[in-house]
């Protein structure tokens, strides 16, 4: 009974996602600016940005939460970048394993008075072994994002002011099929709204943040090497299909070193590229990891640099 409840939800799970792939095909992102994932973490950066189908640490918070099952240890990380030199963002989880259960708590925030927007996320996953798909993990996301904006004083009296909160719901696969090879669906903001309270018009409205898609498969070559391959398909009329391809080789076992490259997919394709290394080392029971990605990109290159824990 168990197993056909958990199939029971995954059928609904992948007909919701059929229906959106269905309805967002025709229709324009709503607000394609807001709480826009510049993608979390340097190393998932430094890859390319190919991960969905690859993670398996801390960073599936904002990745896969279904990549929460392949942890050993709890895992803390925190990342700070500074966008195209102009906007910053800082981010914090903490993920953390109970039996067949993996809980986490993620932290993202970017801007400034101009416009400040935060989100917090719950992360909740767990392993199923459905037959004929090995080992498989399910996780979801919740997120609270607040926003605030127009608090700057140089904007004058006349600035635009106000506020907004919303949610959304993020659903995510993990199929293992083999040691070395894994298969992940990413369902970012399957469900979500936010109702924006603008001060200085008195007026109240309500906008959904676009949703994404993603598809991501690894291949682990040897215990030293991995490669990674993620397509984010496009939902909306207005946007392209990207693809992101990504590498990790370990080296002395304490060095990763790593290398990705990511395009959208049209007539005009804009192709950018990323390198990146870690450092893993053991400070009594605590592992400490740093991790640094270079994003090159044609206006601006952007640095990002992570530090993690695992105990």
């Amino acid at each position: 009974m168990y197993m056909k409840h958990s199939l029971s939800k995954i059928n609904r799970a992948v007909v919701l996602i059929t229906l959106l792939l269905l309805y967002s095909a025709c229709t324009l992102a709503d607000i394609p600016a807001a709480y826009v994932d510049i993608g979390y973490g340097a190393r998932p950066m430094g890859m390319g940005g190919a991960y969905t189908g690859f993670s398996d640490d801390v960073n599936s918070v904002f990745w896969n939460p279904a990549g929460l099952t392949l942890m050993r240890e709890s895992q803390f990380t925190a990342m700070y970048t500074k966008q195209m030199g102009l906007i910053p963002y800082g981010l914090a989880a903490y993920a953390n394993r109970i039996g067949y259960n993996y809980i986490a708590g993620g932290f993202i925030t970017s801007g400034n008075d101009v416009l400040r927007e935060t989100t917090i996320i719950g992360s909740y996953a767990s392993v199923f072994n459905l037959p004929g798909m090995g080992k498989t993990g399910i996780g979801v996301n919740v997120r609270f994002r607040q926003s605030s904006f127009g608090n700057n004083e140089d904007g004058g009296e006349g600035r635009i002011q106000g506020s907004a909160m919303g949610y959304g719901l993020d659903f995510g696969v993990m199929w293992q099929f083999s040691k070395r090879s894994r298969v992940g669906i990413f369902a970012r903001d399957l469900v979500n709204s936010m109702t924006y309270d603008n001060t200085t018009l008195n007026k109240s409205y309500s906008e959904n943040i676009p949703a994404g898609l993603i598809f991501g498969v690894s291949q682990r070559i040897n215990q030293q090497s991995v490669l990674a391959l993620d397509w984010e398909k496009s939902l909306y009329a207005d946007t392209f299909d990207k693809v992101h391809l990504g590498a990790e080789v370990t080296v002395f076992k304490v060095i990763m070193v790593r290398g990705g490259v990511w395009q959208n997919i049209d007539s005009e394709p804009n192709r950018n590229y990323s390198t990146g290394m870690g450092l893993n080392m053991l400070v009594g029971k605590i592992g400490l990891q740093f991790d640094f990605a270079y994003l090159i990109y044609d206006l601006a290159h952007t640095p990002r640099v992570s530090l993690s824990l695992t105990h």
